[in-house]
């Protein structure tokens, strides 16, 4: 799938590779994101309907086994911007301060005051999107004899809608779980200086070394966490101060950014969040300011057979101010969490629509069609920091 250019481009395929691996139907694989969770039986002993062929007559009560599913990743979803296929950014750069010659003066000096200075500036562009659909189609009297009356057959309709609005539900997650990615590994390939090994960096301050198979154990267990969720905070408060640290500058164009408390999205590892709130949590004196940080735990980042894992080719910028793609896979078995601006990356629906054909008289069905065309995005001159568990030296 073709990603930065103008055109909208079809993302079924890959929306579904990403949906599979996220709901267990495929083992975790290299995903482009460069590009772009009594027994039952099967057994029927009935008749079939004539139509679908998977329904039963009908025999006595039916349960419709639906219910209405939430995409997780919603801090990414922003507001839409329909009209056209480029989006810009106007950046700030900081120029230095100059003499004060205001004191002292010299008799007969002329000091000019209409000396030109330009603001200067930083474009970035966001570039085209993609898009898929969707449909089903809806019968008038051919499925009479699988329902036992109207009310039935309604409840089986609005079964049938809610389902694929959950199935196109869980399509929009994939496509913010994509964005994420595309980040997170981003981040590795394109500017390692704000990917940080917290094992290394637990060991530089304790002396203590851990492993990503340790550091859970009972021993380690309550250390490692408080002292984890105390360096998040302290990264938090670094991240509010403006600085060219934390993101990705281009050359000659550097950007100063600062990220208070309340713009900062922190997504982190479910393991490691369920450690924070089991050990941390009970014996904060202050929970206020947590309430400012949009906190989400992250039951799996790309597959839910490797809940810490990331395998992708993304997309990154470079200091020249253009894009390079990974030239192979960037595989991070250990994704503890990630802490970013909330300008950094989102998920944006440049239209999302149903519409419905009239009766076709012929087969006396009609179909519905779902229509959608969106856009992720990954900003690396916002800052950004992704924590990861690995070796240490």
């Amino acid at each position: 799938m073709a990603a930065n250019n103008l055109t909208f481009e079809q993302s079924a395929a890959f929306l579904t590779d990403l949906y599979e691996q996220a709901s267990g139907q495929k083992a975790i694989a290299v995903t482009d994101t460069a590009s772009f969770t009594t027994v039952a039986q099967a057994t029927l002993k009935t008749g079939y309907d004539n139509v679908i062929n998977s329904i039963s007559q009908v025999l006595s009560r039916t349960i419709f086994s639906v219910r209405p599913y939430t995409a997780k990743f919603r801090g990414i979803m922003v507001d839409n911007q329909r009209f056209g296929g480029w989006v810009r950014k106007i950046n700030y750069v900081d120029k230095g301060v100059v003499n004060e010659e205001s004191y002292p003066l010299t008799d007969g000096q002329s000091y000019d005051p209409w000396v030109i200075r330009k603001p200067e500036v930083l474009q970035t562009n966001f570039y085209g999107g993609h898009r898929y659909e969707d449909f089903i189609t809806m019968f008038t009297w051919q499925l009479d004899v699988a329902f036992s009356g109207p009310d039935d057959f309604s409840r089986w309709a609005a079964g049938v809608f809610q389902n694929v609005n959950d199935k196109l539900e869980q399509i929009r997650e994939a496509e913010a779980r994509s964005c994420l990615i595309n980040f997170i590994a981003g981040k590795q390939a394109g500017d390692t200086g704000n990917v940080i090994n917290v094992l290394q960096a637990y060991k530089n301050e304790t002396g203590v070394t851990l492993t990503p198979a340790n550091m859970y154990a009972d021993s380690n267990y309550v250390p490692f966490t408080k002292w984890f969720y105390s360096y998040i905070n302290r990264l938090t408060e670094l991240l509010s101060e403006r600085s060219t640290k934390y993101h990705i500058n281009v050359t000659g164009k550097e950007l100063h950014r600062h990220t208070p408390a309340d713009r900062l999205k922190a997504y982190i590892a479910a393991r490691a969040m369920t450690a924070i709130e089991s050990v941390v949590m009970p014996t904060v004196f202050n929970a206020d300011r947590l309430k400012m940080i949009d906190w989400e735990a992250v039951n799996y980042w790309q597959a839910i057979d490797s809940p810490e894992q990331i395998i992708a080719t993304p997309t990154y910028l470079q200091a020249d101010g253009s894009l390079a793609t990974a030239e192979s896979a960037v595989t991070i078995p250990n994704v503890m969490g990630v802490l970013f601006d909330e300008e950094a990356l989102g998920l944006t629906f440049i239209y999302d629509q149903m519409a419905a054909t009239p009766l076709n008289p012929r087969t006396m069905s009609t179909n519905y069609y779902w229509h959608v065309a969106s856009r992720t995005y990954n900003d690396f001159t916002e800052n950004g920091i992704v924590l990861i568990a690995a070796a240490t030296t």
